[in-house]
């Protein structure tokens, strides 16, 4: 339990490459940057959204799902984000830790 959480909170060995952004695209004014976090021999769903024309605003997502492999996180990380877009839009900063 204790090594899921520091993953989620970019400690320890299980969050190697957690800071490495491995797709970057804009999507309805917000820029999407996804880093998939790498959970032993898994990826854990994530990025950051933030706005184009605001980019102090961002919003940190992290997900319970985990891929077997980072093209695949890669994949469904861009598909959480712009689903959290589509449904959210700006008040997903008012969610964000």
């Amino acid at each position: 339990m204790l090594n899921w959480l520091k993953s989620l909170l970019g400690g320890g060995d299980s969050a190697a490459g957690a800071n490495t952004v491995q797709h970057e695209e804009d999507y309805n004014g917000y820029h999407l940057a996804i880093s998939p976090i790498r959970v032993g021999g898994q990826y854990r769903v994530a990025g950051t959204i933030s706005r184009v024309d605001d980019p102090d605003r961002v919003y940190r997502l992290i997900r319970a799902d985990l891929c077997p492999s980072m093209d695949i996180a890669v994949e469904q990380s861009l598909m959480k984000a712009r689903q959290t877009v589509d449904q959210l839009g700006d008040r997903m900063f008012d969610q964000s830790p």
